[in-house]
């Protein structure tokens, strides 16, 4: 998961893209999915704040 969560922090076309649902994010349930989203779209805590909660 924190590995993902970098990746999609350095490539925000990527996560456009996973947002847009032209994109999937491969080994993530759909809960985790939206968890990443609202993190990055929704301004919850940061990536790195959320990974360690």
């Amino acid at each position: 998961m924190q590995n993902m969560i970098q990746f999609l922090s350095h490539n925000s076309e990527v996560l456009n893209k996973v947002k847009e649902g032209t994109a999937s994010l491969l080994g993530i349930n759909p809960e985790e999915k939206k968890a990443i989203l609202d993190v990055f779209f929704d301004g919850g805590t940061t990536p790195e704040d959320y990974y360690w909660k």
